[in-house]
């Protein structure tokens, strides 16, 4: 016997259906093996929408298609190794182009389309609204 139930089991499939009865946004079920496991989940509670995760740099659970993860009754696919394995390259690329005392390429974002994206107004302003009066000050 497994220490790790399986989902596919009598138990495992009641316990999905009570979070979807108890009003779970979104079902997710970590490390399904096969096509099968992920279609008796997406049975479960067809109202409700359920996730995959693709974990490309070999998880338990089948890479699939998108299309193929909808025809199942998947709404929501996580692809976590890709976002950041291009974060890892490009870092990677910038960290050798340092090393060998390039100027950085010209295809990076500047400063103010960094500052957008991570919504560096908004921070500020959480800054200024939180700041504790005279902490930024120096000591004498």
């Amino acid at each position: 016997p497994h220490a790790r139930q399986r989902l596919v089991d009598a138990l495992g499939l009641a316990r999905v259906r009570a979070f979807a009865e108890a009003g779970a946004d979104v079902l997710f079920v970590d490390a399904l093996e096969s096509e099968a496991e992920m279609m008796a989940l997406c049975e479960q509670a067809p109202h409700v929408p359920k996730m995959a995760n693709n974990l490309e740099g070999g998880g338990k659970t089948p890479l699939l298609p998108r299309s193929r993860l909808a025809e199942l009754g998947f709404a929501v696919v996580a692809y976590p190794l890709s976002v950041m394995g291009g974060a890892m390259a490009g870092m990677e690329l910038a960290l050798d182009a340092v090393e060998a005392d390039n100027v950085p390429a010209q295809a990076q974002p500047s400063l103010q389309q960094i500052r957008e994206a991570v919504q560096w107004p908004q921070h500020d302003r959480l800054g200024e609204r939180y700041a504790t009066p005279g902490a930024a000050e120096t000591p004498p």
